[in-house]
């Protein structure tokens, strides 16, 4: 037969005539079925709104900027989202949109902002699906951050999987919840409506682009690994994903406002932008401090919005995360958790070794800035010594313990090096690590394990890692190592830059490896080849996987995460969840 078929180029314009139709029929059968029909993701693709175009790079099939709810501006200001509205011209976009309004004064906030910025990015394998679906949540403190810096995810969408990566309201226009603006006795978290439409859009289009609705993973970093920990808490998320992981996302864990508290401050973050913008002279707005409507808050100008409205909240809410509106969320994520009520996926939960040293690093930046000296051997602008107790003063404010106990007990400067210029930062980096970040996970994937959902905890301990804060002209300048510090991670699952490197290439592969197989499976051993098991987290042992460069120590199981980071010792009381 295929001897036939070979001599005879009739017989073989018939078989593939043939199985081109066999592959309509599939890709024309119902989406519910059990077995999801095979598909490629096109050149063009029809959406529920209309045509997207791809743009074929890097071994991917990327649509961009295809919007998945109406632009939240005038009247859809503060409102949740809205269906997009149907378009008759092919979108043939070659890059992300515009990001969200940027808010705070951030190293990282982008360029090019608009309140116009409800789209989303697919980026798709180029072969033969159903593939499972990644969709991610940025990060950047829910006040800056956009799609367009994962452009390219092709270390993990050539290993199988499809990324989706989702813009969503930031600062207040994303989180403002002022009593004025209460629908249905609830107001605030526009920014998690936003990402909510979007998982909905994914279950409505994403078998168009060869995806799988039926095996969906959100995931995300910092403020994107929050917001994953929101959607395990709200009711509204219910079965839009099958599984999560969070990085670096349980950061916020005992800072959700109220909704009276979060009105409150509100309602004085928008007294404060409307006084400084009249001050400032600025015009166009139409009610006083104290008797704000609705109706003027959606009609203020783009001055007030983009300077002052954004200033005023960045200074009252300093770390920002979604409050408990009633709506989207009818008890804080903790609480939740606590009453047994969030979804119960399998899921991944890790952290950084040094998570708090991008912040400390951050003053520094700014401090020789301010200078112009970047002189990394000038150590005059790091964190004093009479700096240590105060800075961690301020970040326990409220918890009862004894800071200088705590500073004696555990973290005494002579623990962290022989420099004494040094100590106060590495020490401070430490201690706010395990207090803010590293404990908080841990027992977010103890009361995981104990719930019996399947979780695998990691860490991520590069101490090679590049650095984004601290480096002008390719060289740094600040006086002490970062580390592994917050959001390092990234460049390990996206192209953000050269790695440089073999061993930091090869740590790239083993992250997407493990990330994708999870995406497919649920368990990031099966699938592609990883270079050492990943344990289960579970109530009777919590091992962890440290994710580590050869030079380091490599990839491989942990047994002392709590010892290392003091979080019984230091940490049992204040650290629960």
């Amino acid at each position: 037969m295929e001897k036939n078929v070979l001599k005879h180029p009739r017989h073989l314009k018939t078989l593939l005539a043939s199985s081109v139709v066999v592959l309509l029929a599939a890709c024309g059968s119902n989406d519910n079925d059990t077995a999801p029909p095979s598909r490629v993701a096109m050149d063009v693709v029809r959406t529920a709104g209309g045509e997207v175009r791809a743009v074929d790079r890097l071994g991917m099939r990327s649509y961009f900027a295809i919007p998945f709810a109406a632009p939240p501006v005038g009247e859809r200001r503060w409102q949740a989202p809205a269906p997009a509205q149907p378009w008759t011209t092919t979108l043939a976009a070659t890059k992300s949109a515009a990001p969200c309004l940027q808010t705070s004064a951030s190293p990282f906030r982008l360029s090019g902002d608009s309140e116009d910025c409800l789209y989303l990015d697919v980026h798709a394998p180029t072969g033969l699906g159903p593939f499972p679906v990644m969709v991610n949540l940025h990060g950047g403190a829910f006040n800056t951050g956009g799609a367009s810096v994962y452009a390219d995810p092709s270390p993990l969408v050539t290993k199988g999987v499809i990324v989706v990566n989702v813009a969503y309201r930031l600062g207040a226009m994303g989180f403002l919840a002022h009593p004025t603006l209460a629908q249905d006795g609830a107001a605030g978290n526009y920014g998690i409506m936003d990402q909510q439409a979007a998982l909905k859009w994914v279950q409505d289009n994403i078998v168009q682009f060869a995806g799988d609705k039926n095996n969906v993973t959100v995931f995300g970093e910092s403020a994107g690994g929050f917001s994953v920990m929101t959607h395990l808490a709200s009711p509204g998320s219910k079965g839009l994903f099958q599984k999560a992981m969070i990085q670096s996302g349980n950061y916020g864990n005992d800072r959700q406002l109220s909704a009276a508290q979060m009105g409150a401050v509100s309602q004085s973050i928008v007294d404060t932008a409307i006084n400084s913008a009249r001050a400032a002279g600025v015009t166009g707005i139409n009610c006083d401090p104290g008797a704000v409507t609705a109706a003027c808050l959606r009609s203020l100008p783009d001055p007030v919005i983009r300077t002052y409205l954004a200033n005023a909240i960045s200074t009252a809410l300093p770390i920002m995360v979604p409050s408990v509106d009633g709506k989207v969320l009818p008890k804080s994520v903790k609480a939740t958790f606590a009453a047994g009520e969030n979804i119960k996926v399998p899921t991944v939960n890790g952290t950084n070794e040094d998570e708090y040293a991008l912040y400390i690093a951050i003053n520094e930046a700014g401090r020789r800035a301010a200078a112009a000296n970047f002189d990394p051997a000038n150590t005059s602008f790091s964190l004093p010594a009479a700096g240590y107790a105060p800075t961690i003063a301020g970040l326990t404010a409220g918890t009862g313990i004894d800071v200088n106990a705590v500073i004696a007990n555990f973290y005494p400067l002579s623990n962290y090096g022989s420099n004494p210029a040094t100590q106060p930062s590495l020490a401070a980096s430490s201690l706010a690590t395990d207090l803010g970040f590293s404990c908080p996970v841990l027992r977010t994937s103890q009361r995981i394990a104990a719930q019996g959902s399947p979780v695998y905890m990691y860490e991520f301990r590069d101490q090679t890692a590049l650095p984004t804060v601290g480096v002008a002209n390719g060289n740094y300048y600040l006086s002490f190592p970062q580390g592994a510090a917050h959001s390092y991670d990234l460049q390990y699952l996206y192209n953000l830059g050269d790695l440089r490197n073999e061993e930091r290439r090869a740590l790239q592969t083993a992250m997407t490896t493990y990330w994708s197989n999870f995406a497919k499976t649920g368990n990031p051993n099966s699938g592609g080849s990883v270079p050492a098991q990943w344990p289960a987290f579970t109530v009777t042992d919590n091992r962890v996987l440290g994710l580590d460069v050869a030079s380091g120590g490599g990839v491989k199981a942990l047994t002392s995460f709590d010892a290392d980071h003091k979080c019984t010792t230091a940490w049992g009381r204040i650290v629960t969840f």
